[in-house]
């Protein structure tokens, strides 16, 4: 029997609001943004204690309102001439939109809707900021994978430019809020993209496998194309399921010369399966989010026998094409996490760090005094944000 306290993987021992875990947890990211403009704490409280705790009606109904209103004062603000307002309303409006899909299937009426929405308000906030913020294309199989550039001036000066890759639920404008303008500001370029089942590449037939190397490449290819980019201070920052596509870039792509990984991930098999002995997915929220993973990586979850198959066949891609030798990565590679993790979590990062035998590695796990043990310490993320540009500052000499 499902129970409000369920949740799809082990990702933080601290309650912000709801008991439901998943719930509680996307909350926790929703206002973490709020250090780089996008959300407004008192605006999500106030939001939170409407929503009915493990009820995902509720939370689309709320978060929906709350959207609404505040894209509208960004609509008023831009008419205005506050374009300062404009742009912060905007990107808490692009939250806001975004906050709904946590746990809102493809196939829900409103799903396309909020995506649309949360990508029109960032990008009426990116042409706000100075440099603006650009939308980019990358090539990739035929289609066009989409992302942001920002930059730390227009000068054309080439800069350190780090690459940001998200994880399985993100998209690019989740991106923008894991760092916000302290790249820029830490004088380094930012480049993001959604590669291969991230964003809403699975309707182009993007999705993800054991081989993202290969749409990490394509955005490796894409910054080198850059005139703003130095290639030889050139790294790349993997955030959640994008912890294990660092380690694949690592291995396969020399042209990178550092790898950050939050958290380190080299074996997913061995990462998420064995997190998910004891999750209820009978739970609403929890098996939504399993739905829109399965869209995620091109899979049907049925009793069909070509969905089966299909089902095997990935597995055994994954098992087969999905792990990484540590010991294979001749680069510097930072590993990360949070003690609030499961303990796999933290069990394969020190492995990771006592295996890579670049002597410039180095491993990070913060802890709850720190405000710092969630996954990917969504709920403070300044501390992995200045950890990393420190680190990067180290290795590139700056």
């Amino acid at each position: 029997m499902a129970t409000q306290n369920t949740s799809i993987a082990q990702r933080s021992l601290q309650k912000l609001h709801f008991n439901h875990k998943d719930m509680d947890f996307y909350l926790a990211w929703i206002i973490g943004r709020e250090i780089y403009d996008g959300a407004d704490r008192d605006e999500c409280m106030d939001t939170a204690v409407r929503i009915k705790d493990a009820d995902a009606e509720s939370w689309y109904t709320e978060w929906s309102a709350l959207a609404e209103r505040v894209e509208a004062q960004a609509e008023a603000a831009l008419s205005a001439g506050d374009n300062e307002t404009a742009r912060k309303a905007y990107l808490r409006a692009c939250t806001y939109h975004r906050a709904p899909l946590f746990i809102m299937g493809q196939k829900h009426a409103d799903f396309y809707t909020h995506w649309q929405r949360m990508q029109n308000c960032f990008r009426k906030a990116a042409g706000l900021f100075s440099p603006a913020i650009e939308p980019i294309q990358i090539p990739f199989q035929g289609q066009m994978l989409e992302g942001y550039l920002w930059k730390v001036d227009d000068s054309g000066q080439k800069r350190p430019t780090l690459i940001v890759v998200g994880g399985i639920e993100t998209w690019a404008e989740d991106c923008y809020f894991m760092l916000g303008q302290s790249g820029p500001e830490r004088g380094y370029n930012i480049i993001t993209a959604d590669l291969a089942g991230q964003g809403m590449n699975p309707d182009k037939g993007l999705h993800f496998g054991a081989r993202m190397e290969v749409s990490a490449r394509a955005l490796v290819d894409y910054a080198l194309s850059r005139p703003e980019v130095d290639p030889d201070r050139l790294a790349l920052f993997g955030f959640s399921w994008g912890g294990h596509i660092a380690f694949k870039a690592a291995r396969f792509d020399p042209r990178l010369k550092a790898v950050i990984a939050n958290p380190a991930m080299p074996d997913v098999f061995r990462a998420v399966l064995a997190q998910q002995k004891g999750h209820n997915r009978h739970d609403p929220i929890s098996r939504t989010a399993f739905d829109q993973i399965a869209w995620r990586f091109g899979l049907v979850i049925s009793f069909n026998p070509r969905h089966i198959a299909a089902r095997f066949a990935k597995a055994y891609d994954y098992l087969t094409n999905g792990k990484v030798d540590p010991r294979q990565i001749s680069m510097p590679v930072l590993c990360i996490a949070g003690e609030g993790e499961a303990q796999i979590t933290l069990d394969i990062a020190r492995e990771c760090h006592d295996k890579l035998p670049n002597p410039r590695k180095k491993l990070l796990i913060f802890t709850r005094e720190q405000d710092g043990e969630a996954h990917c310490q969504v709920n403070n993320l300044s501390l992995p944000n200045t950890a990393i540009f420190d680190w990067l500052d180290s290795l590139f000499e700056l």
